[in-house]
């Protein structure tokens, strides 16, 4: 289970996050849903500490990870997974080498067996062996998405975070997004050795939510508006708390 208690962000004054306090509990798809603007990715990413908020704490399991110093939350870091918006592939490196970076860095594995778990992600995402060779300025962005999902599942991951992952893909790829999200929940957690996926979703698009969603947060400038079930969220609502026109994407 994620804590988090009264957490705040500013930048140059302002505050982007403010006094959040949200339960996300074990095994659930949660989806936090808004426009652009709202304060989603910081949220997202102090989540994970890619960045560090000014205040609060969020507790992973009861342990607050804000106050560990970074070398101590690497234990609590091998648990988690993200994937960007924009992938981040390293792009000097082909899909082969982006796939085993992570396994070279914090497993004893032999390379054999890297190859092995390369083949693996490679088989979940739906892709081949042809792939692995290619660098990321040859492949499609529904592909490139693909590849930054297996990365992230190559860990084994307790914890998988995505950052707008439907953004700029065609139907067909939205669609298969919301396949390996679901695929992904019935994973076995290698740090826990059961079924163990919390998802936590930044996302614009309505359709993901309503596709995958467990529970939902709807953020608005900052703060925690709504918690609760899709089933609850209805685009005349979505329109008065936003003020603009109802759209697929928000």
């Amino acid at each position: 289970m994620i804590e988090v208690r009264e957490l705040s962000k500013n930048y140059n004054g302002m505050p982007v996050l403010n006094g959040i306090d949200l339960d996300i509990n074990d095994n659930e798809t949660l989806v936090i849903l808004g426009p652009s603007g709202q304060g989603k990715t910081v949220f997202i990413k102090s989540l994970v500490r890619l960045i560090e908020p000014d205040s609060g704490t969020i507790r992973y399991d009861g342990i607050d990870v804000l106050t560990l110093p970074k070398r101590k939350f690497i234990a609590i870091q091998k648990k988690i997974a993200f994937v960007f918006q924009d992938n981040a592939l390293f792009d000097f490196l082909n899909v082969k080498e982006n796939l085993s970076l992570y396994l070279r860095m914090h497993s004893k594995l032999s390379e054999k067996e890297i190859f092995k778990e390369v083949l693996r992600a490679i088989e979940f995402v739906r892709m081949n062996e042809e792939v692995l060779d290619k660098y990321p300025e040859e492949l499609s962005g529904g592909m490139m998405k693909r590849i930054a999902i297996a990365r992230a599942i190559i860990q084994q991951p307790c914890y998988m975070f995505y950052d707008e992952p439907t953004t700029g893909l065609d139907e067909a790829n939205v669609e298969m997004v919301v396949e390996l999200i679901h695929k992904f929940k019935k994973r076995v957690c290698k740090f826990e050795k059961r079924v163990c996926a919390t998802v936590v979703i930044v996302t614009h698009d309505i359709h993901l939510m309503h596709a995958v969603s467990d529970r939902v947060v709807l953020l608005k400038e900052g703060k925690i508006v709504f918690v609760g079930k899709k089933e609850e969220i209805s685009e005349e609502s979505l329109h008065r708390l936003y003020d603009t026109g109802v759209r697929d994407d928000l």
